[in-house]
């Protein structure tokens, strides 16, 4: 059972290390989960053949020790104190470890933190105040108690505050942990998921601040970046954190000469019991307009190819007529995966040497004549032209425009001539 999306603790206990029995269970909850004298009372795991790990080796100690035993996860962080004066009687050192018990196959990551630091704050208290060796079983505030809050508190509330004494509490809270975002673009478009106005308060981070409120679903990174005034690599990050809490999700940048083409996932579009087809038209409908059928909308997907533009595939299924919103037809499509981008990548080549790697060397460069057009090339395009990157973010960095571009580079027509000395040969994929 999950609470909230996190593992049920099955049980926590607290060992220590005897000099005469070696490691021992002092403290476990619920009673005899660990450890039991009773014949009609069943452990959930044979602790004795995991208690080396529990108080492990030197080399573990103040590490985060995972243990897969049976049927079930065992998570501590053991640590090991020396003083002479205090524990002249016990080798001068003290070894503990209060561990958590979880399903095998539970995802703990969100209590990585916690153990860690409760393994902290024993230490702490046991320095300070002799917590752990010396502890006053008539007090309300024993390991064991502790342990007690503990274990209901993680599991019906997620959270728990623990006063200890005067000057001590133990706070914990358990927070979802997510996949590491992927790499920003400055090319790339974000959408945002929730609204970021009414989550926004004046504790986020001013530059988040400051680059939020210019995400539309139309302005690429980069023109965030000098709309806000903020530094690209700075703009790159913020959005590196809206998606790594799923506040954005990023698409290619709309054009109309883009060019699509459609995935076997479109079919998902008419199964009923994913509610994907309710859904897009809800989204791609022009607000206080007739609702299209989703059949109508399911053949406009369709006829998205390859080699055919936005613009055209609009003049030939006459989409200006329709209630759809074109941005929002699009890019649901791409989010959703039914649609997949078709870029085109330009790359500089040899007409006698096409299928070779070769490139002109640095000093050929400034004298080379583009066999498409006749003209130089842009010095500022040579890092560009060998075939790994795409129209998008050559035009965001150029700060250019696609029909620019291929102005420039000489994208061929229905009659091109055929290539002579270095030319440009377009990729698409």
């Amino acid at each position: 059972m999950e609470i909230q999306g996190f593992p049920r603790i099955h049980s926590i206990f607290y060992a220590v290390f005897d000099v005469v029995k070696g490691t021992v269970v002092k403290y476990q909850v619920p009673e005899d989960s660990i450890t039991s004298y009773q014949a009609s009372q069943q452990p959930l795991f044979d602790f004795e053949a995991i208690s080396e790990y529990v108080i492990p080796k030197d080399q573990l100690y103040n590490r985060l020790v995972t243990i897969n035993t049976g049927n079930y996860k065992v998570m501590g962080c053991p640590v090991m104190l020396h003083d002479h004066e205090k524990y002249g009687n016990v080798r001068n050192e003290f070894r503990f470890n209060l561990c958590f018990v979880f399903d095998q196959f539970a995802e703990t990551s969100s209590y990585e933190a916690v153990v860690r630091k409760l393994s902290r704050v024993l230490q702490g208290l046991e320095v300070e105040c002799d917590f752990l060796s010396k502890e006053d079983v008539t007090s309300d505030k024993s390991v064991q108690t502790v342990m007690e809050q503990l274990y209901e508190d993680l599991n019906s509330y997620c959270e728990c505050q623990i006063p200890i004494n005067t000057f001590n509490t133990i706070n914990l809270k358990l927070f979802p942990t997510y996949p590491n975002p992927p790499a920003v673009y400055d090319y790339q478009v974000p959408i945002t998921t929730v609204d970021i106005g009414k989550m926004m308060t004046m504790d986020w981070d001013i530059t988040v601040q400051k680059v939020a409120k210019y995400v539309n679903g139309i302005h690429h990174v980069r023109k965030i970046a000098d709309i806000a005034n903020v530094k690209p690599e700075w703009t790159r990050s913020c959005m590196q954190h809206l998606l790594y809490y799923g506040c954005i999700v990023m698409i290619d940048i709309f054009q109309f000469s883009n060019t699509y083409a459609i995935k076997p996932e479109l079919t998902r579009l008419l199964n009923d019991k994913t509610g994907l087809g309710q859904e897009c038209l809800d989204y791609i409908t022009l607000p206080k307009e007739p609702v299209p059928p989703l059949a109508k909308v399911f053949a406009l997907y369709s006829g998205l190819q390859y080699g055919v533009t936005v613009k055209d595939w609009m003049e030939e299924h006459q989409v200006q007529s329709l209630p759809i919103d074109i941005r929002r037809f699009v890019s649901f499509g791409v989010i959703k995966g039914l649609i997949y981008r078709v870029h085109k990548y330009p790359m500089l080549v040899h007409a006698q040497h096409q299928d070779q790697q070769r490139f002109p060397a640095p000093e050929q460069q400034p004298s080379l004549i583009n066999g498409n057009t006749g003209l130089p090339i842009h010095p500022d395009l040579f890092p560009f032209l060998d075939g790994l990157h795409h129209y998008d973010e050559i035009c965001t960095f150029l700060k250019c425009s696609p029909q620019e571009l291929d102005d420039h580079l000489g994208f061929p027509g229905p009659n091109s001539p055929p290539l002579q000395g270095w030319s440009i040969r377009f990729l698409h994929r």
